[in-house]
């Protein structure tokens, strides 16, 4: 195989087949698929969805009076029956899989993203199979920043965690074409992606709702920006995992980033744009962008949303676009502030000062 390490992410409608309740021969042979990897040498991680379809089976015989579940309620009913039915899967192949839930907050915790990273390897190491859900039992709506959101994006979160070469999103259309198929005839299957670009976010525009074709694409660049190669295929084609992970041309293939990204600026990526952002001038974009400079606080036109020092938030430029993430040294009422400001005002108006700069060169990415 081409890989050593890959992510595939399982989507609702491959699990189900398109009925309304898991599907054990459609989920049987992805399992033959993860198998054939492993068998050559590969070690896999899954990202599945399917719990709150699998709930949503076992509650339909709920009492006529009771009201609609909840999603986290039919994500508890169906966590454990998806589980099962994993465990009960590859254990015709002697294989041991491994529950991992996660949350936004364990992530966007220095110490909760290294424990999450070390237990994934540590199963790896096992020769076991994670199989890894957002824990939407806790990560309540009302929470917003707990969320994860969908699987999409954990999975490109795990890709980074693990540092894997690979992350297949297997869903239920060809990959990302040049314009929604269900609508445009002539929308043409995009082969081969280098670099995400407007075109691209145009492209995937049509995606409504969790799972849309947009949130696979911004999957694809954070999983990309990290160092790993992204496909994007429908999972019904025969054996797409393991033609994707063999290098073959199936879906749509998003080239890695030249260099792997050091583990510390993929955290800062993976957990950027939850809490707030700052929108920067065109001198800070530039530089930022063309002289690889610090964010000073000169620079800074505006501050959006709410966040902490020490969090991770993303640079945006005048017009919305995203210029970079990094670690703010203030949290968005300080830097408020402090906008605009010469960085040897930031004592006078604050009463202290944490650094010149408002986002170090050290704790940036640019995206």
């Amino acid at each position: 195989m081409r890989y050593r390490r890959v992510v595939a992410k399982f989507g609702t409608s491959l699990l189900t087949a398109g009925s309304d309740r898991l599907d054990l021969v459609a989920m049987a042979q992805l399992v033959g698929q993860v198998m054939r990897l492993r068998r050559a040498g590969c070690e896999v991680a899954v990202v599945s969805s399917g719990a709150r379809a699998a709930g949503r089976h076992a509650l339909a015989h709920r009492p006529a009076d009771a009201r609609e579940p909840s999603r986290q309620a039919l994500a508890s009913a169906g966590q454990s029956r998806l589980m099962q039915s994993w465990d009960e899967l590859f254990q015709w192949h002697d294989a041991v899989v491994a529950q991992v839930l996660l949350t936004r907050r364990d992530l966007s915790d220095r110490l909760g993203y290294l424990n999450a990273r070390n237990t994934l390897r540590d199963l790896l190491d096992c020769g076991a199979v994670p199989i890894v859900n957002e824990n939407d039992a806790v990560a309540l709506d009302e929470v917003r920043a707990s969320r994860i959101g969908e699987n999409d994006s954990l999975s490109a979160f795990v890709a980074n965690l693990i540092d894997a070469d690979l992350l297949v999103i297997l869903t239920d259309v060809d990959g990302l074409h040049t314009a929604d198929p269900s609508r445009d005839p002539e929308a043409r299957l995009i082969a081969e992606v280098t670099a995400i670009d407007e075109r691209h976010e145009r492209a995937a525009g049509g995606g409504a709702g969790l799972g849309g074709m947009e949130a696979k694409l911004s999957a694809a660049r954070v999983a990309a920006q990290g160092g790993a190669a992204v496909v994007i295929a429908n999972g019904r084609a025969p054996d797409a995992l393991a033609a994707a992970a063999a290098g073959e041309s199936i879906g749509t293939r998003f080239a890695p980033a030249a260099n792997r990204l050091e583990g510390r600026k993929r955290w800062i990526l993976g957990n950027a744009g939850g809490g707030g952002r700052l929108v920067v001038d065109g001198g800070a974009v530039a530089a930022l962008r063309e002289h690889g400079r610090s964010l000073l606080p000169a620079g800074v036109r505006d501050v959006e949303g709410a966040f902490e020092r020490g969090d991770a938030i993303e640079v945006r430029d005048p017009s919305g676009g995203r210029v970079a993430a990094g670690i703010t040294n203030y949290a968005s009422g300080e830097a408020l502030r402090i906008r605009g400001l010469r960085s040897d005002l930031i004592a006078e108006t604050l009463g202290y000062a944490y650094g010149d700069e408002v986002i170090h060169r050290d704790n940036l990415v640019l995206l």
